[in-house]
Formats: structure tokens, sequence, C-alpha cells
């Protein structure tokens, strides 16, 4: 669904992990996100091809319907910019389990613009011999003269690829222009259940998120259009972080993710289970904390539709690795902080890539 899997691949980890855990209270944070996306990439981390399966085609001649094959190929470049909001809350719950604190936590996402602009591109495929071929033809052109009639056949397979070749690529332009978009609207509501508990110079936060078909979505067979939401399906998202307290001025964080997707009840498609492992370093000065971070995602089950995978598209498995550098600053005014960041995908397969960069206010009430 949209060469994406419900998880946010523009990174987790930030100066927050320097923090302490709040033990009480609400904890809110907003966050926008710049998302530029310079190409969907394949298998092999080029460009998407996509390639169909043998289809027929008729063709009225001036010696009758004449019918051939082809497969359809062609090439997916995609460009795409979208602003996206994240609103969080969350609310911490008074029990104390195991040593640890209860958090119920909701992320509402609300993308402000998706602008979309597609191509398919590639060169026109060769027909197979037209069928029935020419086995007579008027006396005066030749009758059942042999050559007369290889001629003949080889003219009209000229004239019909060269027909074909201008609907082929007419039909390429027009699905380029309805998978272009320009939208906004709300996305996928996330709900989340935590447990948190500082053990020495770990802290650790545990839990279990569910994401909502909530977000706007729309599908039409045979087209491929992008929209805000991802599907009309869920994923359950359990997942683990740690940060660890190196020394005074350093932390060091890492959280990894599992993802299951039950079928999406529009087109039918049960995109595959994932897992996620997000790392970052905090270097603490006395301006601000500093750092890099990674996000590495891998899909490690099958796309499938209906249960099998799907001609065109394939396994279609996603595998995505993005690096960058995150900046945090106190803003003392009203005791919250300011998280900057920048993500940039180093490496793709079956995926969106591109570049992210976010700002995220956050503050314990």
């Amino acid at each position: 669904d949209g060469f994406k899997l419900r998880f946010p691949i523009s990174g987790t980890l930030g100066g927050e992990i320097v923090a302490p855990l709040p033990s009480e209270g609400w904890v809110g944070s907003i966050a926008i996100t710049d998302i530029n996306v310079d190409k969907v990439t394949g298998n092999d981390g080029n460009l998407k091809t996509l390639t169909g399966s043998s289809t027929a085609q008729e063709f009225s001649t001036p010696y009758g319907t004449k019918s051939a094959t082809y497969i359809p190929t062609a090439v997916l470049d995609v460009k795409q910019h979208q602003t996206l909001a994240n609103l969080t809350f969350a609310r911490m719950l008074s029990p104390n389990v195991q040593g640890g604190k209860l958090a119920l936590a909701i992320n509402i996402p609300y993308s402000l613009s998706l602008n979309t602009d597609v191509k398919f591109v590639g060169d026109t495929p060769k027909l197979t011999t037209l069928t029935p071929p020419i086995t007579q033809l008027p006396p005066n052109l030749g009758g059942t003269n042999a050559v007369a009639l290889k001629v003949a056949n080889e003219t009209l397979q000229s004239g019909v690829q060269e027909k074909f070749s201008t609907g082929y690529q007419s039909n390429l332009s027009s699905q380029g222009q309805t998978a272009s978009v320009n939208t906004s609207g709300l996305g996928d509501i996330e709900t989340s259940l935590l447990w948190e508990k500082t053990v020495d110079k770990f802290k650790i936060v545990g839990g279990a998120t569910l994401a909502l078909p909530t977000g706007n979505y729309s599908y039409t067979a045979g087209q491929m259009k992008p929209t805000v939401g991802f599907g009309k399906y869920y994923t359950f998202r359990p997942g683990v972080g740690v940060a660890y307290t190196a020394s005074e001025n350093v932390t060091l964080g890492m959280r990894g993710s599992l993802g299951f997707n039950t079928q999406n009840t529009e087109n039918k498609v049960r995109s595959g289970d994932f897992y996620v492992i997000d790392l970052a370093a905090a270097f603490k000065t006395p301006v601000g904390v500093f750092g890099p971070h990674i996000t590495m995602l891998r899909q490690y089950t099958d796309d499938k539709k209906d249960g099998q995978i799907d001609p065109m598209m394939g396994a279609n498995r996603v595998s995505h690795t993005g690096a960058g550098a995150f900046a945090t600053f106190p803003i003392k005014a009203i005791g919250a902080g300011l998280n900057l960041s920048y993500m940039k995908t180093i490496d793709s397969r079956n995926s969106l890539s591109g570049s992210f960069v976010q700002a995220r206010i956050s503050k314990v009430f």
C-alpha cells in the first residue's frame, strides 16, 4: 500500500532520551515533518519497474480482426512532497506495575498537504505476430503468392504496432495524471499502552501500539493513487526502547519494534510483517543535546493479495535505512523541549526514498 509501512521512518529517537522519564501527569508533543520523496525503489534499489503478465488485445484491420499479445512494462517515477503534523498526548496512570509506570497515549496525524507527481515511463512493448495471418489477397495484389503474403503481413504488423504504440504511450500518460494528487486530511490515528521504568543507568519503555484505519483513503481497481491514509486495515506494533546513560554527557538509545498487519478490506492486500531498529547517541553540551540517529526497517514476509503474491508487484518486501542527526534545546519559558531532526534515506528497496526534516516540541504537564 503506497510502498510504505505504518512506522515513522523519519526516526523516533531524539534528545529526549537524555531526559528523565515522567512519573505523573500528562505528556504532550506536537511535531511538524517536511517529507520530500525523490523516488520509489524496486528490488535493486533503482526506480521501481512494473511488469505485468501477458496481455491479449484485438485489432480491427482491413483484413479483419487480428489479435496479438504483449507484456506491459513501465518505470514508476514519483516525486512527492508532504507536510505532516502529529499531535500526541500520553497520560501517566497511578498504579505501579512491576516497579514501573503505565501510560496511555494517542497520536493524531494530519497531513497539511500531500502533493504527488507520478509518471509511468517505458518503451512500447513489441506485439507478438498478429493472428490469424493474411492468407488471401485480392488477385491484383498477389492472391496467394507467398512473397506477396509475406510483404502484406509484415506491412500490417508494422502499421498495427505503430498505432498500438500511440495508444500505449497515451495510456501511460493518462495513468500518471490519474495517480498524481494534491490533497490533505486526517491520517491513521494510533493508540498505545506503555510501561516505563528506570533501573540504575537504564531507562526502559515498552508497550504496544494499534494503528487504526481512520485516514483519508480511497481505492479504485487498476489505479495506483497515493492517499493520506495507509488503507482499510489495522497494524499492531509491539516494541521496547532502552536509553543507557554511558556518562554524564553521553546517552545511548535503542528501540526495537515489530509490525503485524491485517488485510486491507478495500484492495484485499495484506502488507507483510516487519521489524524496525532505531539507534541514537545523544551528546549533552551547555547549549543543548546533539547526536546522530539511524532507522532500519525490514519487511520479512511477502505482500499478498487474497493469499497470493501479486504477479505485477511480486513479494514487494520493503527495506529502508535512513541516517541523520538531531539537536534538542530547552525552551525554558514554557518548560518544554524542542527537538530538530534530519533523516536521509541511504538505502531502500520497494520503498519511498527521500529526506525528512522535523521539528517537535514536547512538554510534561
